[in-house]
């Protein structure tokens, strides 16, 4: 599948078969294509800042709508005979296409470690080049970048920076609908409020069956994040700036529960893998951003567990999202992994099954075990609690053969080095909190 992630004033190439327009726009008119993506972010983020992003930041950003629309307009189930992989070839207008060109087998290595497809990539003129705010902000003397999307590990990230008090960030966030007045929030009991800035990609398409795994959606987030890093007085001096990116290691390693899992719809931007293929593009660029995630080592209970400030964290983390199938109510389900993770996380932090507040559309996992479930649940049950299951299949084949067996190539030597162990370790630890949980619950 041909893909181009253009500005609405380029010529769409030979042979395309969709087209996506980038930055801007009007609406009418890009409704007769077949996507778009980031209309709103230079407004935005001028409305805030009063100054414009580095060019390079601004090509990373375009790079990061274009594999987002792309990722969205080509369906897994549609075009893939195994379900799962897919070939895009995509098209991308940058400021300064040799430059990127150059790159292209790393980054094509970097997209399909973070998807699971087969990427092409072709760069071409017309790097976005809006012109500057017309009110300009004298001074920007945050010292680094924190994202923020809303869920407890970023609420932890920030609540910790802020005790610390050892740096003075900006806190940027995803702005999705369900998550935006939970953003806010964190930022203001944190003492950050008006040093959160807040973007929205708002990918759409036209004419087609959109694909839902978005496995490539947080790259957006991280583009943010370096859009705002090159705003910062720090960054213009030639420093460079830290881009906090806080998630707990077990979901960042992502390790498949059971070999079924072939494609799994949790991200990968966090991977010690990606992170380490995206900072030597940034390197090699020149772009002066640099990944760090404090909390690699540690499981989501440990991260509770370990925050600068309890009294904040119990007010705040019910309020957090950690759902992956939220859907339209945004609640969370109570049975889909980041879920189970985030149940065994309060279990570990509380040592009581009460002490998680926290609203679930499905409770008692524990009714599975008693073989109620599905008169509760109209027949599904099997089905959609499909995560229960596979986390028992891996908890179960740990038992057996070990937690190295089950890990298997997915951590090691030859991608983590001498620190493959330590890695390990937190994707056994996090598999066993969840275990724990089951087994309180009656599960195991």
């Amino acid at each position: 599948m041909k893909i181009a992630a253009l500005r609405p004033d380029q010529p769409t190439p030979t042979g395309v078969d969709h087209r996506i327009s980038i930055f801007e726009g009007d609406l009418g008119a890009l409704s007769r294509t077949s996507g778009h993506a980031g209309l709103s972010v230079a407004n935005e983020l001028f409305k805030w800042a009063g100054r414009s992003p580095s060019t390079l930041a601004w090509d990373f950003t375009a790079l990061a709508l274009g594999v987002v629309g792309a990722d969205r307009l080509v369906n897994r189930a549609a075009i893939s005979p195994d379900g799962w992989t897919r070939e895009i070839d995509l098209t991308v207008s940058v400021s300064d296409p040799h430059r990127w060109q150059s790159l292209v087998g790393k980054l094509v290595a970097m997209l399909s470690f973070l998807t699971g497809d087969f990427w092409t990539l072709n760069f071409v003129e017309g790097g976005y080049h809006p012109a500057p705010p017309k009110q300009r902000v004298g001074s920007r003397p945050e010292t680094c970048v924190a994202l923020l999307s809303g869920g407890i590990d970023s609420l932890i990230g920030a609540i910790d920076i802020e005790t610390r008090a050892e740096d003075v960030p900006v806190y940027v966030s995803n702005r999705v609908r369900g998550d935006v007045a939970k953003q806010e929030l964190f930022a203001k009991r944190t003492g950050a409020g008006t040093r959160l800035l807040s973007l929205n990609a708002d990918p759409r398409t036209s004419g087609v069956t959109a694909e839902i795994s978005q496995r490539p959606r947080s790259i957006v987030f991280i583009a943010f994040g370096v859009l705002a890093a090159t705003l910062l007085d720090r960054y213009t001096d030639g420093h460079t700036v830290d881009l906090h990116t806080p998630e707990n290691g077990f979901i960042s390693l992502n390790v498949p529960l059971t070999t079924m899992r072939r494609g799994s719809l949790s991200t990968r931007t966090t991977h010690p893998k990606f992170v380490e293929m995206l900072q030597e593009v940034f390197d090699i660029l020149g772009i002066k951003v640099r990944l760090c995630n404090r909390y690699q080592l540690l499981t989501k209970g440990k991260m509770m567990l370990g925050c600068g400030n309890q009294e904040l964290l119990a007010e705040l983390a019910p309020k957090s999202m950690s759902c992956g199938r939220a859907g339209r109510h945004y609640t969370h389900c109570g049975r889909c992994l980041p879920c189970l993770v985030r149940r065994s996380a309060f279990l570990k932090w509380t040592e009581r099954l009460d002490g998680d507040t926290t609203v679930y559309l499905h409770p008692k996992v524990e009714l599975l075990a008693e073989g109620r479930i599905n008169n509760e649940f109209h027949g599904k049950a099997f089905a959609e609690y499909d995560d229960v299951m596979q986390t028992l299949i891996a908890l179960d084949h740990v038992e057996r053969h070990g937690a190295r067996s089950w890990i298997g190539p997915h951590i090691g030597s030859t991608s983590f080095g001498a620190h493959a162990a330590k890695y390990r370790a937190v994707a056994e630890g996090g598999l066993r909190e969840i275990g724990y949980f089951l087994e309180i619950t009656g599960l195991r």
